[in-house]
């Protein structure tokens, strides 16, 4: 079983990813959280989750063990695959999938492609118990859904308002250094700052 590869990244689609490790390629699906964290051309280390099927291996990486946990306990869910597990962590932070099960926040859950609303009740009632004991949130973003944090969550709104998906806000506003002093004018200019060296604008 594979568990982790290293090698050097070329991306083939938004989805999949080619790590070469010592000449051997590897084709490697990945949510767009893991590969926000990858440029093209670079070497990379990636977390990997082997499925085995009757017709295929096939390999999902992640760039953090957290995303990782996140995917494996997806995988638990019944009627939770790994695609729609993928999409999970394609449009939710693993942070702001675990608050909203916490919060049992069906409006978030069902903005992911693939979760109606019968899904979405079934997620949080057959996670909600594991991820409390293991799967806490945490980070700027944590009182961003809770409303702990309306600065925060303010300048989550304006960012989703300018077109950036909840994904690549909160992965601005999780990097930001906050003392809780600023105002939202000031934390969505940061926010933008890390956006345009992080190549989203």
């Amino acid at each position: 079983m594979i568990g982790r590869l290293r090698g050097k990244v070329q991306f083939v689609s938004t989805e999949q990813l080619l790590i070469d490790v010592h000449g051997v390629g590897y084709l490697v699906s990945v949510p767009a959280s893991t590969a926000a964290h990858l440029a093209d051309g670079n070497e990379a280390t990636l977390l990997i989750y082997t499925q085995v099927r009757e017709d295929a291996i096939i390999l999902y990486g992640f760039a953090t063990p957290r995303e990782k946990e996140v995917f494996e306990l997806l995988n638990t869910v019944s009627g939770v695959g790994p695609k729609l597990a993928l999409s999970v962590l394609s449009t939710l932070s693993p942070d702001s999938f675990c608050q909203s099960i916490l919060e049992a926040n069906l409006k978030l859950l069902t903005e992911v492609p693939g979760i109606g609303r019968r899904t979405g009740e079934r997620l949080i009632v057959e996670l909600k118990d594991k991820i409390a004991k293991s799967f806490a949130p945490t980070g700027v973003v944590q009182g961003v859904g809770s409303g702990g944090n309306q600065v925060a969550a303010e300048a989550l709104e304006a960012l989703l308002a300018l077109g950036y998906s909840r994904l690549e806000a909160e992965e601005a506003l999780s990097h930001l250094r906050l003392d809780g002093t600023e105002s939202t004018e000031v934390v969505i200019r940061k926010a933008l700052g890390f956006l345009v060296k992080a190549g989203s604008i």
